[in-house]
């Protein structure tokens, strides 16, 4: 049955959009490097100027975000950023078990990451007692699309989310492999998306292979990726058959702690 104006359920379906316009926003502020002015803000959450410059408002009263007095101009505010903090350190300690069983069933790195910014920020990390390992040490920040996580983290996202980050940044040469092209990228998220995994061909660094799948909150939406990686004549095309159902498996299994159900 449809609200009438001003009914109580009319009332909730205006707050629910509030909190999603609002959320829009925030995603978009903590995906660029940069500040942002109010119309690009709007093309890219697809929301009016007026809506924008209302939220926004509230986001810097608030101090979620953060506006540059000389430019008019916005970037996340120190609560935000807190909060990012805060939730890196709270997920490294829940995914220890699930990258120590990783780390045991393949014998390579097991990493968690997150999506921060324009980059990927790696969390937590097992590494096997073997002479050679692969390190990307907790904190490191590595681009989107030129890592096994960060490729997973971006496949996952909204599209037009996608395009935002696409459109605004560019796509940096790390090795001979990494993908420069954006047809190209976008068709390597869809290719993550449809098999569910991520692999890093020595993108990133050279003679190093990682092997990347999704971990998903209660909602649904992703937020984090969990790796393994390890020399690329470890990890040969019999290795990764035989790896990437596991990955999928604790991936999956770290997922569900999650599930309120």
């Amino acid at each position: 049955m449809r609200a009438e104006p001003g009914s109580a359920h009319g009332a909730r379906e205006s707050g629910v959009k509030s909190v999603e316009r609002t959320l829009d926003i925030l995603e978009f502020l903590s995906r660029s490097e940069g500040e942002l002015g109010v119309s690009e803000i709007g093309s890219a959450t697809r929301l009016t100027v007026g809506t924008v410059h209302r939220l926004l408002a509230t986001l810097v009263s608030r101090g979620y975000v953060r506006r540059n007095g000389k430019s008019r101009r916005y970037s996340l505010g120190l609560k935000a950023l807190t909060l990012g903090v805060v939730t890196r350190e709270r997920i490294g300690p829940l995914a220890l078990p699930f990258l120590e069983e990783l780390m045991r069933v393949s014998q390579e790195t097991a990493n968690i990451a997150v999506l921060e910014g324009n980059s990927t920020v790696y969390v937590e990390q097992v590494a096997p007692a073997r002479m050679l390992r692969i390190f990307t040490e907790p904190g490191n920040r590595v681009p989107l699309h030129s890592s096994g996580t960060g490729k997973v983290l971006l496949a996952y996202q909204p599209p037009r989310l996608v395009d935002f980050v696409l459109g605004s940044n560019e796509l940096t040469r790390q090795t001979a492999r990494t993908i420069t092209d954006r047809a190209q990228l976008r068709a390597e998220l869809q290719r993550i998306r449809n098999q569910g995994y991520a692999v890093d061909q020595g993108e990133q660094e050279e003679g190093v292979r990682c092997l990347a799948a999704p971990v998903f909150g209660p909602d649904g939406a992703i937020f984090g990726a969990m790796s393994l990686s390890g020399p690329a004549s470890r990890l040969h095309g019999n290795r990764v058959d035989e790896l990437v159902p596991q990955l999928k498996r604790i991936a999956h299994a770290f997922s569900e702690t999650f599930d309120p159900q």
